[in-house]
Order: C-alpha cells, then structure tokens, then sequence
C-alpha cells in the first residue's frame, strides 16, 4: 500500500465515513429532522416557529477544520505520508465532505419542509437564504449553504493554522495589532468613504454575490495555509511561545 493510498484511505475513513456520515447526519441531524416530523404530526406548530436543523451542520463543519487536521496530521505522518501530501489530500476530503453534507442537510430540509406542507404547516426552516431570497427555492438554498459551509471550513482552519506555527502568545499580539490599526484607520476617518459605499450597496441585489464571495474566501483561506503549513512541524508552538 504506498503512502498516497493510505492517506486517502485515513482521511476519507475518518472524515466522510465517520465524522460526517456518523457523528453529523447518523447521530445528530438525522435524528433532529425526525424529533421536528414528530412534533409537527402529534402537537402541530405554528407559523411563527423556527424549524432548525442545520445548527449542528455548521457547528461542526466550523470544528472539523480544526479537529480533523489535529487528530489526522501525526497519524498520517507517522504512517508514512509526508506533509504536503497529507494536506492536499485533506483539502480535497475536507471540500468533498462539506459538498456532500451541505448538499444532504438540504435534501433534509426539502423533505421537512414537503411533509409540513402536506399537513398544513408553513414554519420557517431556519436557513441562511431566509436573508437573501424571497422565496424558497432548492437549488438557490443549496448554493447558499455550499458557500456558507465552504466559508466554515476554511477561515477556522486558517486560524486555527496561524496559531499552530506562531504560537497563542504571539497569535494574540498580531491580532491586537491588527484591531489597533483598524481603530486608528476607522476613528481617523481614513475608512469613511469604504464605509459609505459598502453602507450604500443594494445588498438584496447583491445578495447571492456577496455570499459566493464569502464561499470564495473560505476556498482561500484553505488554499492560504498551505505554504503556512507544508514544513510545519508535528506539534504547535507551545502556549508560552
């Protein structure tokens, strides 16, 4: 079995099988979709209520950027995959698992929402396009929890990737810094007109824009700790560092 094989093989294993497939849908979500069919049919719910059963989805997705990675990387290096390998096969599972769960946990909500309204039922499904649209619409919803779910899974990473090469003490001062120079720049009114034309965008023309954009900066933000981390080393800088 080379090196290549068996990296795959951990992080789709442990990812698409178990992490997404098991601990999201199998023991989480699925079973939530079920407890709202229940509740629907015997109490009835009205209008007013906010069906959710994406929190958890997003919850999670958000942490396997970070958990995923921590507990696969020293495995896969010590079974002989080397780091670039193992982070390109990871970006590739990491992106395939969010596509499959995204598109899964709206297949859910279809059905939630098609049984409700074959009992008469209208509640809100508690949904990122309830901000952006009118109207549901399949294809539009999942596009918007794609770029959403792309967005989770990539800035955490990215973060959680900084902190793993600086270190949390020098982690902290760079983020200081970074909020000293924004104070100054807002306060100095160095930022006035970039307010006053964000302030006057069309945002419910712009909508599916802004949210494709959020997804594009997700994708970027995996893409940005591959140089942060490909000589990286078994363990993080500790928290006095």
């Amino acid at each position: 079995m080379n090196s290549l094989y068996g990296t795959v093989r951990l992080v789709s294993e442990d990812a698409l099988y178990f992490f997404f497939g098991k601990l999201v849908f199998l023991y989480i979500t699925i079973p939530l979709t079920l407890v709202w069919l229940i509740i629907g049919y015997i109490f009835g719910i009205g209008d007013d209520v906010v069906a959710a059963i994406s929190g958890p989805a997003y919850f999670l997705i958000a942490f396997f950027g970070i958990g995923g990675y921590k507990s696969l990387y020293p495995v896969a290096i010590g079974l002989g995959s080397t780091r670039t390998q193992f982070l390109k096969v990871f970006y590739g599972v990491s992106i395939l698992g969010v596509v499959l769960s995204i598109l899964f946990l709206n297949v859910l909500q279809l059905i939630l929402k098609t049984v409700f309204l074959q009992w008469d039922i209208d509640p809100y499904i508690l949904h990122p396009g309830v901000f952006l649209v009118n109207e549901y619409h399949f294809f539009t919803y999942l596009w918007i929890d794609l770029m959403f779910g792309l967005f989770l899974v990539g800035v955490p990473f990215l973060l959680y990737c900084i902190n793993f090469r600086l270190g949390m003490r020098k982690s902290i001062i760079v983020l200081m810094l970074l909020s000293f120079v924004a104070m100054f720049l807002y306060y100095g009114g160095y930022l006035n007109s970039s307010m006053e034309w964000f302030l006057g965008l069309d945002l419910d023309a712009l909508g599916m824009t802004l949210i494709t954009l959020l997804g594009l900066c997700g994708i970027g933000a995996l893409l940005l700790t591959y140089p942060i981390m490909r000589n990286a080393s078994l363990k993080p800088k500790s928290r006095k560092e």
